[in-house]
């Protein structure tokens, strides 16, 4: 069960990540500062409205709050290197990680938050013998609740159709009449969102404190290099792989938990360096 709260919060940074690159092609290092920031704006937020029938708005309210941020920074600074090498993407989303986590520092400070009372409202069930607390059962649901709107939006819906055509073929769609540009805000906004509502669902278990957003761009990349970058069904995939194997690794190896995964994700490369569900690319 911890397994698979650990993947639903992996799910939601690493599918928001794998969004991003795919549609607009960009590796965004800054994804992780998203995450911290979902996370500080949702614990303001529960702070302001615990003990109120308005508290789970909090929630959604981060992610939206976090997405805009998200649409400023791409409209701002990013759409103006989609057609530069990789390496001003990797500089400019690595500075703006940095600008973003001192920004978050200076707005709420140095202490961490806890909104642990909303976590132990919730309660607990019995599973199998054992206690079990319902906010991260409540996690789970929603995580699965999300990937399939995500899922539904993409494959069913025109907007998921057009960002489709986008990610497959930029100049295509521009002939036909696409505007990238907005779609490419659209991506940015969803993927930041989902980074925000992760974080800001991690918070009432743990606490909103610096130096949570490296952790989460560290495991969102190995997710995606396990599943396939650009793959959704990969990111979520990766996301249960790395959920079940922290989860294990806490209980029965924690002094190498954290080098599990790298050494999956090092036999996967090794096996199929495109990851599980990636497409291979070969030199014309």
């Amino acid at each position: 069960m911890d397994g698979l709260f650990y993947g639903s919060i992996l799910y939601l940074v690493a599918s928001g990540l794998t969004l991003i690159f795919g549609v607009a092609n960009i590796l965004n290092l800054a994804h992780g500062a998203f995450y911290m920031l979902g996370a500080y704006v949702a614990a303001i937020l529960i702070k302001l409205m615990i003990g109120t029938p308005y508290t789970v708005i909090a929630f959604p309210l981060a992610a939206v709050i976090v997405g805009l941020t998200g649409i400023a920074i791409e409209r701002g600074f990013i759409k103006w290197i989609y057609e530069k090498d990789y390496t001003y993407q990797l500089l400019l989303t690595f500075g703006l990680s940095l600008v973003l986590s001192d920004a978050v520092r200076i707005t709420f400070g140095t202490e961490p938050m806890y909104v642990t009372k909303l976590y132990a409202h919730a309660g607990a069930i019995d599973v199998l013998g054992n206690p079990y607390p319902v906010y991260n059962l409540i996690v789970i649901g929603l995580a699965f609740l999300i990937g399939c709107l995500l899922w539904l939006m993409m494959s069913k819906t025109r907007v998921g159709k057009v960002i489709r055509a986008c990610a497959l073929d930029r100049e295509m769609s521009e002939g036909i009449g696409i505007n990238t540009s907005r779609v490419f805000a659209l991506a940015f906004f969803i993927g930041t969102a989902l980074a925000g509502i992760s974080g800001a669902l991690v918070v009432p278990q743990s606490a909103a404190m610096l130096g949570i957003d490296a952790d989460a761009l560290i495991q969102s990349f190995i997710v995606i290099v396990i599943g396939g970058v650009g793959s959704m069904k990969g990111a979520l995939i990766g996301s249960l792989i790395i959920g079940l194997i922290r989860a294990f690794g806490i209980a029965l190896f924690p002094e190498i938990e954290l080098a599990i995964a790298y050494l999956v994700m090092a036999i996967v490369l090794l096996v199929r360096p495109q990851g599980l569900f990636g497409r291979e690319y070969r030199a014309a």
